[in-house]
């Protein structure tokens, strides 16, 4: 008799043995799909903006896709970023030079982050950290290269605050298709993060959890779990 997969195993294979592939080989269909429901997604993803730091500052994305929100990044900020997608990453770069800017992209995991420690003042990810499998060492990768007081932004769909089902009935729908529905502020909590969460879009199904990184030594020893929520279409 096999033995019988646990739900972990399940949800891994189907990112690595489908979606990975999907991810890197129809770059294009993404868009495709976003241009059919009229931009939803990149709308959702583009919460992301009013939590970045000033103009100027260095910013890396974890996770860049097809590099639609990375165009708007570019321009106003030191921007960097990472995918594990070729891909992606063909896609995303011909889009910048397409409009004169220098990609500084990178194909990688986002366990292993290939930066030095403090190297951000932001690291964002947007529709990215519901597919990783090992979600405790990405965000310590995520938090090892921010500098102390930048932020860690996550832009992810998943259960509502408010509890409502239709939410609910979409974490579980997600979940069969390999995503991994996470409450991301004990997660940045634990770490020593001042953390808050912020729930939108339709059901309040999606949500943006910004990560404060400690300025001093000794506020990594007392994490702090700050909960602000909205419903804010």
């Amino acid at each position: 008799m096999e033995p019988v997969m646990s739900d972990l195993g399940r949800r891994e294979a189907i990112q690595r043995r489908f979606w990975d592939r999907v991810y890197d080989r129809f770059a294009l269909w993404y868009d495709g799909v976003d241009w059919f429901t009229g931009n939803a997604a990149h709308r959702l993803r583009r919460r992301v903006l009013a939590h970045l730091p000033a103009p100027g500052s260095r910013v890396l994305e974890i996770g860049f896709g097809t590099g639609r929100l990375h165009v708007e990044l570019a321009p106003r900020y030191r921007v960097a970023g990472v995918d594990l997608a070729y891909g992606m990453a063909r896609l995303t770069a011909r889009r910048l030079a397409s409009r004169g800017m220098i990609p500084v992209l990178c194909v990688a995991n986002a366990n292993a982050l290939p930066w030095p420690a403090a190297t951000f003042d932001a690291v964002c990810s947007t529709f990215f950290f519901s597919a990783v499998a090992d979600a405790g060492r990405a965000l310590d990768e995520m938090v090892r290269v921010t500098r102390p007081g930048g932020r860690v932004l996550i832009v992810d769909a998943g259960e509502a605050l408010d509890g409502n089902q239709v939410a609910h009935m979409l974490a579980r729908a997600w979940e069969t298709l390999g995503d991994y529905m996470r409450d991301e502020r004990p997660l940045m909590a634990a770490r020593g993060l001042a953390v808050e969460r912020h729930d939108y879009g339709p059901w309040s199904a999606v949500h943006i959890t910004i990560g404060t990184v400690p300025t001093r030594a000794e506020d990594w020893d007392a994490p702090a779990l700050g909960v602000a929520t909205s419903a804010a279409g």
